[in-house]
């Protein structure tokens, strides 16, 4: 059977089922028509209101243009109720087929929004004083809906096939053309595999000629725009001169094969660390280098904390020994002197030199327990602890140091602030640690600004915390050593603190980040996981 006779026993098959009306139509179904033509306006506008609504592909449409559908849908459907006849709402499929098959619309979505009419319809008949229409209408309003969304989706299907078939014989011509064309290139890429997690290149006159999409990863760009552009691109300036002096050197040499360590341009300075390996080889009588480069961030960066945890380690061996050497001595030494403070009636600059010396021997036994901190396992007892809360305590701990600053500390926490688990004297001293480190970077009349909210990231539901201060900030050199210990910039620091920050978060599994610029002061960022 061809295709036009089936369509026609297809609507001749439709057109048979739709008896909408009985030899003489109900007094109620003609109050019906009446009302749906009283309504009409409201109908479609509730039309249009939930079809804008209904799938990401009508949410996308001009409301203009839905409208005009829509008003053109509900007239159609009035009509075949109406009078029986199917020759409206039959030009208005064919018309609303070829719409939005040329929109690229799924065949369930313009069902659905034929659906619509009796959804409405019969959500406005069910309230009380219109709910004796319902029994009269029901059956031919399924009727013509039937037979609207058999008809659309006949239709619907073939022109696709109609579509499908036109695009497969153009494609089967654009095949054709290009076996011939494919063949020449297919020698030469044979030996790369575009689906790997490493970038493959080839590099042809010191321009890249190709460039799988792994590579285009790693650099942070489209392969569109990587094409023909000098190898020396993706390196930094640091490591130019010796990359391209090795691949001229391989080129040169016809050389068989080398390897290095660079760091790549298009992404982070933690993210570009590379291995690459390369060799020169014959490509279609044309000698190119051929290479593969290994994002070794990963691995550098485990290098750098099994070096940090040796020196940490280290530092603990030294600590723990300066601990049971020095401390109690020192706390002897202590106690004696604010003894003495008490007892001696010492006067003008004697009593200075007393109070200072009692001032310095606390700072050493806080610089001592700073070095214990370092040195002891990381011991963590998690409970349920609302971030907000406990800021609003530290900031009530430190209101004298505030006066005496002169500078004024603002809060923003949202009221259903999420719980995090976590020890709270450990966050306490990591967060009064990074308000200290605030107030002393301030003069007079700054701000401090403290802040908790929800986050979404990487995944997973975080809270950040975070103390922001306007003072002077920190230059770009200072700024990725704040957390190296014993780096500081103070006379009277230890540069410990924000290592024991840092340490304290991680800890948690959180993270810590600093931004800000010279001259606009800095904050500092804590995120902690939610509690499941």
């Amino acid at each position: 059977m061809t295709e036009p006779q089936a369509k026609v026993l297809a609507d001749a098959r439709l057109e048979s089922a739709l008896a909408l009306y009985p030899p003489e139509a109900s007094p109620a179904y003609l109050a019906f028509l009446d009302w749906l033509e009283a309504e009409a306006d409201e109908l479609i506008d509730e039309w249009v209101l939930r079809l804008s609504r209904l799938s990401p592909s009508y949410t996308k449409r001009p409301t203009s243009e839905l409208y005009l559908t829509v008003n053109e849908a509900f007239r159609a459907n009035q009509e075949v109720l109406l009078t029986g006849k199917l020759d409206r709402i039959k030009a208005f499929i064919n018309y609303i087929t070829e719409m939005r098959l040329h929109s690229g619309f799924p065949l369930s979505d313009v069902q659905g929004a034929f659906e619509l009419f009796r959804l409405i319809v019969v959500d406005r008949l069910l309230e009380p004083d219109l709910a004796h229409l319902l029994p009269a209408c029901l059956k031919p309003m399924n009727q013509c809906l039937a037979f609207t969304i058999h008809r659309f989706s006949d239709r619907f299907q073939q022109m696709a096939e109609r579509r499908i078939r036109s695009h497969a014989q153009g494609l089967e011509r654009t095949v054709r053309i290009q076996i011939a064309e494919l063949a020449e290139s297919e020698q030469r890429y044979k030996t790369l595999v575009n689906e790997i997690d490493d970038g493959y290149f080839i590099v042809q006159g010191e321009r890249v000629a190709f460039a799988n999409d792994a590579f285009c990863r790693m650099h942070g760009l489209e392969p569109a725009s990587l094409s023909g552009r000098p190898f020396s691109d993706f390196v930094t300036p640091d490591f130019r001169p010796q990359v391209m002096k090795a691949l001229r050197n391989a080129f040169a040499e016809r050389s068989q094969g080398g390897q290095m360590e660079y760091t790549r341009s298009g992404c982070q300075p933690v993210d570009a660390p590379t291995e690459m390996k390369y060799k020169v080889v014959e490509l279609g009588q044309v000698p190119v280098t051929i290479g593969i480069c290994r994002d070794i961030s990963g691995r550098v960066a485990m290098e750098n904390r099994l070096r940090e945890n040796e020196r940490m380690a280290y530092v603990g061996q030294v600590a723990a020994s300066l601990s049971h050497e020095i401390r109690n001595p020192l706390s002897t030494c202590t106690l004696n002197m604010m003894i003495l403070q008490e007892k001696l009636q010492l006067d003008g600059f004697d009593r200075r030199r007393l109070e200072m010396t009692v001032h310095e021997l606390t700072r050493l036994d806080g610089i001592l327990h700073q070095l214990l901190d370092m040195a002891r396992p990381m011991s963590i007892v998690p409970a349920p602890v609302n971030l907000a809360q406990l800021a609003r305590e530290c900031v009530d701990l430190l209101t004298d140091r505030v006066k005496d600053a002169g500078v004024e500390v603002r809060q923003r926490h949202p009221p259903d602030l999420p719980l995090v688990e976590a020890d709270m004297g450990k966050i306490e001293q990591a967060l009064l640690n990074l308000m200290l480190n605030a107030l002393e970077s301030l003069t007079r009349g700054g701000r401090v600004t403290i802040w908790t909210r929800e986050v979404r990231s990487l995944g997973g539901r975080w809270v950040e915390l975070g103390v922001h201060d306007n003072g002077e900030g920190v230059a770009p050199q200072v700024q990725e050593h704040l957390f190296t210990p014993f780096y500081t910039k103070k006379s009277r620091g230890t540069g410990l603190g924000l290592s024991i920050v840092q340490r304290i978060i991680e800890g948690h599994g959180g993270s810590v980040a600093v931004k800000g610029r010279h001259g606009i002061g800095v904050a500092f960022i804590l995120r902690l996981p939610c509690r499941p």
